[in-house]
């Protein structure tokens, strides 16, 4: 009996449940059909303007010498005396003596050509008057129409001796030369970038001495990219060198040339241009520079920022209507934030420069800004 109670019971629960159930989805209102908006994003424009604009070229580059030697001893021996300005960053003097070789062995060969010298010349002589004294032999013995030969007139002695003379000569000639490069002389107005040895070294021929640079000129290498060359002349063009940092402080520099060549690294080409370094401020070696060279005129372009490319070639152009399309245009250079355009946009059209998810041709957009100045609605 009681099995039968709860059985009951849970057949009314059930029954009362589906009796609330259907009392609330009676209660239920069907929704009315709405239409969402249609999203219309927000752009950005700016006027294209037509323009002639003078190209310029950014580069940068470090200040080195011009002109660098490395000096060799000619002579071997050992160093006996050194300049006071004979230390790194010490400043030197065409023709000063930088340093000296012991130049003792060098007097003693000089000496002893000189005096093989004279004792060739002597020689020469008397075999000058030799041939002479012969001549007259010959004349006083000869008979009738002979004619002595080039032995009995001394001429091959003659001959040896003025050559064993100019031999001498040389060996003279030689010897003052090694005694003078004993010395090392400036080569020109210069500063001592390295010493490579001190008094009391013993240096071989050939053997590193020094290391030093001209003060008159210094240069600067200027990579500039390969496809900028088109739009420069540079040949004797006067440009000014910035300083990078430190006093903010500025040079003149005249192009010189290019080196004529693509480097490989980066696919640029090397623009030099020489700066004076007399100056009492004249930029050190190794000082950062960076300047903008001055490049040709390009006529009738527009300069178009990045942002309002699409792609590499397609701009984003906003009608009168509010819709974007898209138009191909022609490059001629590009920049690190704009790029120049010489057709495929008209002056006074107006350039979205809004980036969009994705841009279909003819969409609608909402220019809530226009060069810089928000737009009224």
């Amino acid at each position: 009996m009681k099995r039968v109670v709860q059985i009951a019971l849970a057949i009314l629960i059930v029954v009362v449940g589906l009796v609330i159930a259907g009392g609330l989805m009676s209660l239920k209102k069907t929704p009315e059909q709405t239409v969402p908006p249609k999203p219309i994003p927000e752009v950005e424009t700016i006027t294209a303007r037509t323009q002639d604009l003078k190209v310029m070229i950014p580069a940068q580059g470090t200040v080195e010498p011009a002109t660098v030697t490395r000096a060799a001893a000619e002579v071997e021996g050992t160093v006996i005396a050194v300049s006071p300005d004979y230390e790194a960053g010490g400043n030197f003097k065409e023709g000063d003596v930088l340093l000296e070789i012991d130049p003792s062995d060098y007097k003693a060969a000089l000496a002893q050509a000189e005096s093989s010298l004279a004792d060739a010349k002597l020689q020469v002589v008397q075999e000058e008057m030799k041939a002479e004294q012969a001549e007259r032999d010959w004349e006083r013995i000869a008979r009738p129409g002979q004619t002595p030969n080039d032995l009995v007139r001394r001429i091959p002695q003659l001959a040896a001796a003025r050559a064993k003379a100019e031999a001498m000569q040389a060996a003279v000639d030689r010897a003052m030369r090694d005694l003078e490069r004993t010395k090392l002389r400036a080569p020109y107005d210069g500063r001592i970038r390295q010493k490579l040895v001190d008094l009391g070294t013993r240096v071989a021929k050939a053997g590193a001495l020094a290391e030093f640079y001209a003060t008159k000129t210094l240069e600067v290498r200027l990579p500039v990219p390969r496809q900028d060359s088109a739009f420069f002349d540079l040949k004797g063009q006067e440009i000014i060198l910035k300083e990078t940092g430190g006093q903010d402080r500025t040079w003149k520099a005249v192009v010189d040339r290019t080196e004529g060549e693509i480097q490989r690294a980066n696919r640029s080409i090397m623009v030099v241009a020489r700066i004076d370094g007399t100056p009492p401020d004249a930029p050190l070696p190794g000082q950062f520079v960076h300047t903008e060279i001055e490049g040709l005129t390009i006529e009738k372009v527009v300069r178009v920022p990045r942002r309002a490319f699409v792609k590499s070639d397609l701009v984003m152009i906003v009608g009168d209507g509010h819709t974007v399309t898209t138009r191909q245009v022609k490059v001629v250079r590009t920049e690190s934030d704009d790029v120049l355009v010489s057709e495929g946009i008209k002056d006074g059209e107006q350039l979205c420069v809004t980036a969009l998810t994705a841009v279909i041709e003819g969409m609608e957009v909402n220019v809530v800004s226009k060069d810089g100045k928000p737009v009224e609605k």
